[in-house]
């Protein structure tokens, strides 16, 4: 069954309503029944390790939502990224939250410990209160109405084992998972390895143009362009979602100038980028940068 968004977000902002629940998609969140996303979810609960059953949640998303998701991993962090193009607020507050709060029941159950976020962002302004976030997320460091939501944790937290992983079945409910899943066409992630690339060519200094990118995935320019199209988004969208995801996060870090962010994410000079920043966050990168709380302190090994 498919609901249009304006809907769905009304329809759970009367739930909070009538409820009389500020939290109600967190609290749905964190009660939803085990077993509610089947194959996707049975599949994750046999993979060897929270790393790999997050990636099969990323590879098995389309049998539940169109939504866009996509697992990040560097040096510093895990980051599980959801976002819907063309909709700065997401899946609006409620529903927002209540994906977040699945995702990182997920990360706890699975691997059987209580890991906090080392950071939570939230496609919606910022409620009124967020208590209840601060002490389901187990973070203070939460951010708001930054056009996605993100689910930040610890590195580490990607190989910690999963108690009831099967080595055995896993590959059978891999198969049958795969057979369920929706035409490339019509899938939530139709250009695998794009934004990946977009990415390694930033770090490299490469332009990251049409041509090269289309070298670099193995497609003609032309394909390149006609599957743009047919996902509804374009080369220079994919380009600025990369840019911004890794401006916020180089801002993050005190040893990059905002130069240098510049000169890093392919613009020409600074203004450039603070112009493409106002627009993206409606502040500059300076007040962005001195708005960010404290950094957390790293889960400890356990």
């Amino acid at each position: 069954m498919t609901i249009p968004l304006t809907v769905y977000r009304t329809a759970s902002e009367l739930a909070s309503e009538r409820l009389e629940d500020p939290f109600v998609g967190l609290h749905v969140g964190v009660t939803c029944p085990r077993g509610s996303y089947g194959i996707l979810e049975l599949t994750a609960h046999h993979a060897p390790n929270v790393g790999e059953a997050l990636l099969r949640v990323v590879r098995y998303m389309p049998l539940v939502t169109e939504s866009r998701l996509e697992l990040r991993q560097t040096e510093d962090e895990l980051a599980l990224v959801h976002r819907i193009p063309g909709e700065p607020h997401g899946l609006g507050r409620h529903a927002n939250e209540f994906a977040m709060a699945c995702f990182l029941r997920f990360v706890r159950d699975t691997s059987q410990t209580p890991v906090p976020a080392l950071r939570a962002e939230f496609a919606h302004p910022a409620p009124p209160d967020v208590s209840e976030l601060e002490q389901f997320f187990g973070t203070s460091n939460l951010v708001f109405d930054v056009g996605r939501n993100q689910l930040v944790l610890d590195p580490k937290v990607a190989s910690l084992p999963i108690n009831t992983s099967d080595e055995r079945l896993l590959p059978w409910l891999d198969s049958y998972a795969s057979s369920l899943l929706p035409p490339e066409s019509s899938r939530a992630e139709r250009i695998p390895g794009l934004q990946e690339q977009i990415r390694l060519c930033l770090r490299e200094e490469t332009p990251p143009t049409l041509r090269v990118l289309a070298q670099r995935l193995r497609l003609s320019p032309r394909t390149l362009q006609r599957r743009l199209q047919g996902a509804h988004t374009s080369f220079q969208g994919e380009l600025e979602e990369v840019r911004r995801d890794l401006a916020e996060s180089y801002l993050r870090d005190p040893k990059w100038t905002i130069k240098a962010i510049a000169l890093r994410l392919g613009y020409a000079d600074r203004s450039g980028f603070e112009r493409a920043f106002m627009k993206w966050r409606r502040t500059t990168p300076g007040e962005f940068r001195r708005s960010l709380p404290p950094a957390p302190d790293s889960m400890q090994e356990t």
